[in-house]
């Protein structure tokens, strides 16, 4: 029985191996298209404006971990209602403050915001840039519990007493409530779901998404081990082609 000549194992395993590199070469073209789209879309995030843009898909939110804020309240009309989710305060459905602490209470007076968490008053104007921050430095009574705005003068409610500012808020004294006071500042009995999902949203950029999609960390540890997969992939092609065209090149 004769031995095959070294001519048709070549041509046997160029057969075996066209296949393969096809089949490689077109994995390796969706993992570089993929690494193409992501890379450009996070060198101009800020262009695209990823990085300011929050996810809104429930599910992609879900995966992620993102639970729902435990404490939502809406002060006012949905057309300009404000809202408070945890240490978050929208206005318009715009982010307009992250707090260090659980925000308590909001509401309008004369022609500012004003909001307070447990330990600190903030003051927007009617557009919703914060323009001023107090705490105890500042005067403030500590503990605050609620928040009330009489004949455009703040009122706040504290585990030490009751407070009334001067008509700059400036300096806060001990007052007593005056007669036919309107009750404390309260949220609305019904609230806007959507603003729930928008608060979850606020944890979540597209330019974080894009940049594990492009890691290979968005599906975990194994995918990490897959994009190597692909990276090896890749490595493969180029030898396979270079053998193919090597081993086809026409004699000179």
């Amino acid at each position: 029985m004769t031995k095959p000549s070294r001519n048709s194992l070549r041509i046997q395993f160029l057969r075996v191996l066209r296949p393969w590199h096809r089949r490689l070469g077109l994995a390796s073209a969706l993992f570089i298209l993929l690494l193409t789209l992501t890379g450009v879309a996070i060198n101009h995030s800020d262009d695209l404006g990823l990085d300011k843009t929050g996810v809104t898909q429930a599910w992609l939110l879900d995966y992620y971990g993102i639970a729902a804020p435990k404490h939502v309240a809406q002060f006012g009309q949905t057309s300009s209602a404000l809202y408070i989710t945890d240490n978050l305060l929208w206005q318009n459905q715009q982010m307009i403050l992250e707090a260090a602490d659980t925000l308590i209470s909001a509401t309008f007076a004369s022609n500012m915001i004003v909001a307070i968490d447990a330990q600190q008053l903030y003051l927007f104007d009617k557009q919703g840039q914060l323009q001023e921050t107090q705490g105890s430095s500042t005067g403030l009574p500590a503990d605050l519990l609620g928040l009330a705005v009489v004949d455009n003068r703040v009122w706040l409610n504290t585990a030490n007493g009751i407070y009334q500012a001067d008509e700059q808020l400036i300096d806060w004294q001990l007052a007593s409530l005056p007669n036919g006071f309107n009750p404390w500042v309260s949220a609305n009995n019904e609230i806007d779901k959507a603003i729930i999902n928008r608060a979850r949203s606020a944890n979540l950029s597209w330019q974080r998404v894009m940049l594990d999609l492009h890691s290979g960390r968005l599906f975990g540890h194994l995918t990490i081990w897959l994009w190597d997969l692909f990276a090896l992939a890749l490595l493969m092609v180029s030898l396979s082609g270079f053998w193919i065209w090597l081993k086809q090149k026409p004699p000179r």
